[in-house]
Parts: structure tokens; C-alpha cells; sequence
């Protein structure tokens, strides 16, 4: 299947064990959006979601809003 690779950034706000909460934006999120299984949007969404849950130790957390763009294929 057809696919685009696409890096996404996302706003987001946590809360940590200590009761702090924080909003920052995370940049560079790689996602690779595969045509015809699912939306471009739910492929960003689950992208950014993974990298959060893999990186990050929280209490809760919301992505507040997010943004994907095409990366261009690099030529050797």
C-alpha cells in the first residue's frame, strides 16, 4: 500500500506525579500514514499519543491540538 511519511508537532498538557502541570510542545514525532487504513489524522493522533506514552512518566495527559507535515524522501 501507498504511504506517506509525515513529522508531526503537538501541544500538550500533563500533569505529573507531583501534581504539577505543564503544557510544551513536542516537535519531530515521526509518523508513517499508510493510505486506505486509516485517516491522516487518526495516523497523527496515535503517532503522537505513542511517542508521549514511550517517553514521558504522567499522571494525565491531553494533546490539545496537533499538526503533520509531509516529510520529503531524501536521495542518496
Amino acid at each position: 500500500m501507498s504511504h506517506t511519511n509525515i513529522e508531526v508537532s503537538v501541544d500538550v498538557e500533563m500533569m505529573f506525579a507531583s501534581g504539577e502541570v505543564h503544557s510544551f510542545r513536542l516537535s519531530g514525532i515521526p509518523c508513517k500514514w499508510v493510505w486506505g487504513e486509516t485517516s491522516r489524522d487518526c495516523a497523527e493522533y496515535w503517532a503522537a499519543w505513542e511517542h508521549i506514552s514511550d517517553n514521558y512518566k504522567f499522571d494525565w495527559m491531553s494533546i490539545k491540538s496537533w499538526v503533520g507535515s509531509p516529510v520529503k524522501d531524501k536521495e542518496i
